[in-house]
């Protein structure tokens, strides 16, 4: 069982990474706060497991990165979770994939930073946890807000993938036959798609698809 503070009043934390140097700048940096204390360094998660079921107290936060030599740390946070459930994981690592994201994420850690955060940022994250919060990487944030809100505009109309790429093109001033030629589609498809998409945004011509397109901020 994991306590929520160390004896001196500092967040304890273990960092599993592969790469030695990494691991010891990031631990040394944590170090330096009044927040947070690293109590332990592991190399490969296999060695970090072996750890916590060896009777080693368990940290409050474990900062953990994903690739790592035979267990990845995606494949660590089940077992993790299940030796310490209290104990809270903030994914660090330099994958920015949507799917390492959701995996993560469904697995059960509390976090996803990239690399890239400063020591600051690192410490804000694991506070929040502690906390209770969820921190994300901003520029992970702003681009799912910014996917979100794509999706939300071309859901209001139900305009598939291709109806997107589409308007796209007829915005930029292509003609059908260019269109056509651009994503590689017969003049007929480019056509029927067409249509579809003026049914869809109630217009009756270019110039009112266009205008509409833009307002409704779907290019």
């Amino acid at each position: 069982m994991s306590s929520t503070r160390a004896e001196n009043n500092r967040i304890p934390v273990w960092v599993i990474d592969d790469n030695k140097g990494f691991c010891l700048i990031l631990s040394e940096a944590l170090n330096q706060s009044e927040a947070v204390e690293c109590q332990k360094r592991f190399h490969s998660c296999k060695s970090a497991i072996q750890a916590l079921t060896t009777g080693d107290s368990p940290p409050t936060v474990i900062l953990l990165d994903i690739k790592m030599p035979r267990m990845s740390g995606l494949d660590a946070i089940t077992t993790i979770k299940t030796i310490s459930p209290s104990t809270q994981i903030i994914m660090l690592t330099s994958y920015d994939l949507d799917e390492n994201i959701r995996t993560a994420m469904n697995r059960g850690a509390a976090g996803y930073l990239l690399k890239s955060s400063t020591p600051a940022d690192i410490i804000s994250a694991i506070e929040k946890v502690q906390k209770g919060g969820s921190p994300l990487d901003p520029m992970i944030t702003k681009r799912i807000m910014g996917a979100f809100l794509g999706q939300t505009e071309e859901n209001r109309y139900h305009l598939t993938r291709r109806e997107k790429d589409i308007l796209q093109c007829i915005a930029g001033g292509l003609t059908t036959l260019e269109v056509a030629r651009k994503l590689k589609l017969s003049y007929y498809t480019v056509d029927t798609h067409l249509k579809n998409i003026f049914q869809k945004l109630e217009v009756h011509n270019r110039l009112g698809l266009v205008t509409k397109a833009h307002k409704e901020r779907l290019v």
